[in-house]
């Protein structure tokens, strides 16, 4: 009897080992576990098949008979991994992904990695045990060579937002030009008593908007006050207002200090929102009193009173393009990867006052 349960209780322990474990067990790429264990005709070194072949017996790994038959019949899906659905700006990129795809015969599956590069990585996982046939992915991690381990030579992955630091396509936009553009639109509305909002400066996006915009001021002949940057000290982006909390909150400081400056730029839309929000409950007037300027141009932000001036992301241009080169893999796996920039466009609104 004890025989029968240790038995049963190692099958279903090394049922549970994926192609994943072999390939990190043994140093290689999943590409390279898959290759050699599908006998593909494909040059694989003698010391590389061994080194697979060895952490193959040790881990005691079964392949799955039914993926592998899959394998060259991938599903009609596109896996899209982004950090949070809560975050306003998403809706929009996706959008543009979803209505891209809804004539060419394929679905979306969507996952949150939460700003969680653990979980992105398992999400990443899943998406390739689904059999997708791409994933656009907005990536948390810092270090994301794993892609490249985990990563079938049949699947095509679409960064957006920034550049991966592999071989794939990307969508991006131009974060330090919108900035700037920011900065240098402000000084020529004559203003010069300007304050900086923003949550952590956490992302490489998030300090290039900051590092624009000081240029575009600079430009211009204005030293952005390092009193006038107002950095949050806390992002709880489980919240789905979080941003526009954060808005009130550092308009609530700078309130209390009793020197407000004439215009205020906020590092995205719904941090602006909450900002004019708060001066309006204390009886300041936008723009009369404070001019206030967003950025990225959510679909409130022309609707709201006043309406917000701010910079366009070209959000849903971005899931546009993202599909586009997709669509181009799909039909040639070796079309030449492409690294696509959207320039920064400047949307004139009521929220902005000119001074001279």
């Amino acid at each position: 009897m004890e025989k029968t349960k240790a038995k049963r209780k190692r099958t279903r322990r090394n049922s549970s080992v994926t192609i994943y474990d072999v390939a990190k067990h043994s140093g290689v790429s999943v590409a390279t576990v898959s290759r050699i264990v599908n006998k593909v005709d494909y040059p694989v070194s003698d010391t590389l098949r061994l080194r697979v072949e060895e952490a193959i017996k040790e881990l005691q790994y079964r392949p799955n008979i039914i993926g592998r038959n899959l394998k060259s019949n991938r599903s009609n899906e596109v896996g899209v991994i982004i950090p949070n659905i809560s975050n306003y700006y998403y809706p929009s990129l996706l959008s543009g992904i979803n209505d891209s795809l809804v004539n060419s015969g394929y679905n979306v599956l969507l996952c949150n990695s939460y700003r969680n590069p653990d979980h992105e990585r398992k999400q990443f996982q899943f998406l390739l045990q689904k059999q997708v046939k791409g994933i656009i992915i907005s990536t948390v991690s810092n270090d994301t060579s794993w892609i490249d381990q985990y990563l079938p030579d049949d699947v095509t992955v679409i960064a957006i937002e920034q550049v991966l630091d592999l071989m794939t396509h990307s969508v991006t936009f131009d974060y330090f030009a919108g900035g700037y553009m920011a900065g240098d639109y402000l000084a020529k509305q004559g203003h010069r008593d300007i304050a900086f909002m923003s949550p952590p400066i956490t992302f490489d996006r998030r300090r290039q908007r900051l590092d624009g915009f000081k240029a575009g001021l600079k430009d211009n002949g204005i030293e952005l006050d390092p009193h006038s940057i107002r950095i949050s000290d806390y992002e709880h982006d489980d919240e789905n207002s979080y941003e526009f909390n954060i808005g009130k909150i550092l308009t609530e400081n700078l309130i209390k200090e009793r020197k407000l400056p004439t215009a205020i730029f906020c590092i995205n839309d719904m941090l602006a929102l909450g900002v004019i929000g708060t001066l309006q409950r204390h009886g300041i007037r936008v723009p009369e009193d404070v001019s206030v300027m967003g950025f990225d141009n959510l679909s409130i932000s022309s609707i709201v009173t006043p309406s917000l001036t701010t910079i366009d992301q070209c959000m849903r241009e971005i899931g546009v393009k993202a599909i586009d080169l997709l669509n181009k893999s799909f039909n040639d796996i070796d079309t030449p990867y492409e690294s696509f920039v959207f320039d920064p466009i400047l949307v004139e609104r009521e929220s902005v006052r000119k001074l001279n």
